[in-house]
C-alpha cells in the first residue's frame, strides 16, 4: 500500500513511513549507468575525472571571469593571507604557538605548507582544497558502496557538484574541504565497523579544525562493544598520549580555543559570522561570550542526549547534533553549512524536496553575506542592513531545518541495507 507522491511509502505491517518515492530523472540515471560500467578502478578513475573537470572549470571561471570582472566586489579571501603567513612561518622553521600566534589547531597549518611549497598562489590553494573535496566524494563512494553501488555513486556525485562546495573550495579556498572530509570519514568508518580507525580519524579531525569534537560523544553513545572501545582508544587514548607530554613540557604555549566562543577583538578572523546571534550583537543585543559558550555546549549536549533517548541511527543523530550546533553557535560562517549539507544530501538522493531546499537555502545565505560583508563589512552600518541580513540568514536556516524535518523517520540507503541484513 502506497500513499500519494511526497507522503512516503506506508509499511502496512508496522505503520512506519518509508522514504518518499520520487522517480529518478532519466538523465541522471544515464550518467550513473556510464560511471558504473567496468571494474572498480575504472569507476574510481571516472569519479576522479569528473571531480577534476568540475573543480578545474570552477577555478578557470574564477581566473577568467570572476576575478577580472568582479574582483573589486568579491575581493580576495582574508583567510588566504593567514594561510600563507602560518604555512610560510612553518617552512621557515618557526614553531606554531611558540614563535607565532595562532588560534587554530596544529595539523591544518602543516597541511597548508603543501600549497605554500607549490608557490603559495591563489590557484595553488584552490587546487589543494578542491582535491580534498574530490577525496571526500571518493570516500563516500568507496565507504558506502557495499550497501548500494548506485546510490553511493550518486552520493559522491551530489557532493562533488553541490554549488556551495564548488564555490567555497574552488573559488574562496576554504579549508572546510579538508574539515568536511575528516568530519564525515569517522561516520563512514563506523558504518563499516572500524571503530579504532574512526577514533584515530576523529582525533586527526580535532587536531585539524576541532569540529569532530561535536560528534565524538554521540558516536561513543551510539556504538557499543568493540566499536566503542576502539573509538575511545583511537580518539581519547591516543589524544591523551599526545597531549599530556606537551602539557608538561609547554604548559603556557599551547593554543587556547576560548577564542571561538569568547572572541578576540584584536584578531580579525573571529569577527565574521552570518549567525542571527551575530547580527543581534551588531544591533547591540548580543550575548556575552560566556552565554554563547553555554548555549552552544548545552545545545550540542542536549541534542546528543535527545538523539540517544530517541534511538536515532548514527547518521540521523549526527545530523541532529550538527543542526543544534548551528542553531546555537554565534560564529557560523557560510562555508560551515557544507557539513550539514553533506549529511542531508544522503536523504536528498531519494527525496527531491530535501535536495531542493538545500539548493534554495543558498540564495538567502549568499544575499546575507553580500549585504553584510560576511558580518564584518556591511554596505552600511545601519540597523536596516543588520536586520535584513538577519532576516535573510534566518530564511536560509529555516530552509535547512525544513530539509531536516522532511527526513524524520526515513532511514537512508545504507542504514536500510544494514537493517535489512540484520
Amino acid at each position: 500500500m502506497t500513499s500519494g507522491e511526497g507522503e512516503g511509502d506506508i509499511n502496512v505491517e508496522n505503520g512506519t513511513v518509508g522514504q518518499p518515492s520520487f522517480p529518478p530523472l532519466p538523465w541522471t540515471e544515464r550518467v550513473v549507468d556510464r560511471l558504473l560500467a567496468g571494474d572498480l578502478w575504472q569507476r574510481v578513475a571516472r569519479l576522479l575525472l569528473i571531480g577534476g573537470l568540475l573543480y578545474g572549470t570552477t577555478i578557470a571561471l574564477d581566473a577568467l571571469l570572476l576575478t577580472p570582472y568582479l574582483g573589486d566586489v568579491l575581493g580576495e579571501p582574508h583567510d588566504l593571507d593567514i594561510y600563507r603567513f602560518r604555512a610560510q612561518s612553518i617552512l621557515d622553521g618557526r614553531i606554531p604557538y611558540v614563535d607565532f600566534y595562532s588560534e587554530s589547531p596544529p595539523l591544518i597549518m602543516y597541511v597548508l605548507t603543501l600549497p605554500q611549497m607549490a608557490g603559495g598562489s591563489k590557484v595553488a590553494y584552490q587546487l589543494c582544497f578542491s582535491a580534498f573535496g574530490i577525496l571526500t566524494a571518493l570516500a563516500l563512494y568507496l565507504g558506502l558502496r557495499e550497501a548500494d553501488e548506485r546510490r553511493s555513486m550518486m552520493a559522491a556525485l551530489a557532493y562533488l557538484s553541490f554549488p556551495l562546495c564548488l564555490l567555497e573550495f574552488g573559488v574562496y579556498m576554504q579549508d572546510e574541504g579538508l574539515t568536511t572530509l575528516l568530519f564525515l570519514l569517522p561516520l563512514v568508518l563506523l558504518y563499516r565497523e572500524r571503530g579504532l580507525s574512526a577514533g584515530i580519524v576523529s582525533l586527526v579531525g580535532v587536531l585539524t579544525k576541532m569540529f569532530n569534537v561535536l560528534l565524538v560523544p554521540w558516536m561513543v553513545l551510539r556504538t557499543g562493544g568493540d566499536q566503542r572501545r576502539g573509538l575511545l582508544l583511537g580518539c581519547v587514548g591516543l589524544g591523551l598520549a599526545l597531549t599530556i607530554p606537551l602539557l608538561i613540557l609547554f604548559p603556557d604555549q599551547l593554543p587556547s580555543f576560548e577564542f571561538y566562543f569568547l572572541g578576540d577583538p584584536e584578531y580579525p578572523t573571529g569577527r565574521a559570522s552570518i549567525s542571527p546571534w551575530h547580527y543581534l550583537g551588531q544591533l547591540g543585543y548580543g550575548l556575552p561570550g560566556w552565554a554563547g559558550a553555554a548555549l552552544t555546549v548545552g545545545g550540542v549536549l542536549g541534542a546528543t542526549l535527545l538523539a540517544y533517548r530517541s534511538g536515532m541511527s548514527l547518521w540521523q543523530g549526527a545530523t541532529l547534533v550538527v543542526l543544534a550546533f548551528f542553531l546555537c553557535y554565534p560564529k557560523v560562517l557560510m562555508a560551515y553549512f557544507i557539513m550539514p549539507v553533506a549529511l542531508l544530501l544522503m536523504w536528498g538522493l531519494e527525496d527531491r524536496r530535501v535536495m531542493l531546499r538545500l539548493l534554495l537555502m543558498l540564495v538567502p545565505l549568499f544575499l546575507s553575506v553580500a549585504l553584510t560583508g560576511n558580518g564584518v563589512d556591511p554596505l552600511a552600518d545601519e540597523a536596516w542592513v543588520w536586520l535584513s541580513g538577519m532576516g535573510l540568514s534566518m530564511l536560509g536556516w529555516g530552509l535547512l531545518l525544513h530539509a531536516w524535518w522532511l527526513t524524520r523517520g526515513h532511514p537512508i540507503f545504507f542504514e536500510r541495507a544494514e537493517r535489512d541484513a540484520s
